[in-house]
């Protein structure tokens, strides 16, 4: 890689321009950088940089030369990055966003399938949702996201969607709702309702199922409690009136020990097509940790999680 020590010299001394300033950012000496310049100049047979007054710049040869030498620089760069990336399955840390709404239901199955084959990778999940999911992929605080598709898509991202099943309504179990026959939206509406915070193209096909009910975004944002955090959601349908509109995976252990009961199907909601997405960067390679974490959730959102444990024990 001497080649690509000295380019990296020359390019030190274009941005600097400056020969001292230059060689001390390098952690060389003003001889030693000078050597180098005078070499690249005799080795492409002419003059590379030329001192002005103020500062040293390159000719229309080294500009041309720099071009080389940057492209030169950027990828072994990158290509370093990716061999730290083809590591980082075995060893490395994997930074997820997850959305709190799937957290549950589908980032723990596919977090525990990603970790009985590499046990020896380190995770951090970040709770996000689809309102800050940019920001965190953009300052790499994330590797990669995993929620509810957001209402806007930016270029900087490639998005993968997925199919979720959807939520249900859910309650306590002995809540007087259950008195009623057959429910109507109009026996729901008389208790409050809560749940996590969705964009506004999962509540316009709510709307759509239910225009009489929630004519506008603001209506059916008024009318519901919203919360990011799952436990709190699970200790108010367990002990209040509230009427939660939640995915089924959330509440599965509530609803086995008898606290949480599951309402009647609604006509409307079972028509509802809810999509998630697993998000990327798309100026970087995806970890080959991500890239395997992004697998399992398509397989186990395709398929189901028995399914999924059935198929990997085959």
């Amino acid at each position: 890689m001497a080649d690509l020590w000295r380019f990296e010299q020359m390019v030190t001394l274009a941005e600097t321009g400056n020969f001292r300033r230059a060689a001390d950012k390098l952690g060389i000496t003003h001889g030693a950088l000078s050597q180098t310049i005078a070499k690249l100049e005799r080795e492409y047979g002419a003059p590379l940089f030329q001192r002005q007054k103020r500062a040293t710049v390159p000719t229309a040869y080294g500009e041309t030369l720099l071009r080389a030498a940057r492209e030169a620089i950027s990828t072994v760069s990158q290509a370093r990055d990716e061999m730290s990336l083809m590591r980082n399955l075995q060893t490395g840390r994997l930074n997820v966003g997850i959305d709190p709404v799937l957290s549950e239901g589908l980032l723990a199955p596919s977090l525990a399938a990603l970790l009985a084959t590499y046990p020896s990778l380190q995770f951090t999940a970040w709770p996000l949702n689809w309102r800050s999911m940019d920001e965190a992929l953009a300052t790499n605080k994330i590797d990669i996201f995993i929620g509810l598709a957001p209402d806007m898509r930016s270029d900087r991202f490639d998005y993968v969607d997925f199919p979720l099943t959807p939520p249900v309504f859910a309650c306590r179990a002995d809540h007087e709702v259950f008195q009623q026959k057959s429910l109507k939206m109009d026996d729901l509406m008389r208790f409050p309702f809560g749940g996590g915070d969705v964009p506004d193209w999962l509540l316009m096909q709510f709307i759509a199922a239910f225009p009489e009910h929630f004519p506008s975004l603001q209506s059916i944002r008024g009318v519901f409690l919203t919360t990011h955090e799952l436990g709190l959601m699970r200790q108010l349908l367990s002990s209040t009136n509230i009427i939660g509109l939640i995915p089924e995976a959330t509440i599965l252990s509530e609803i086995k020990s008898g606290r949480i009961a599951i309402l009647p199907e609604v006509k409307g909601l079972s028509e509802l097509q809810i999509t998630g997405v697993v998000a990327t960067r798309e100026d970087r390679p995806i970890s080959p940790a991500a890239a395997q974490l992004s697998s399992i959730v398509l397989s186990i959102a395709a398929v189901g999680w028995k399914n999924f444990k059935a198929e990997q024990s085959e």
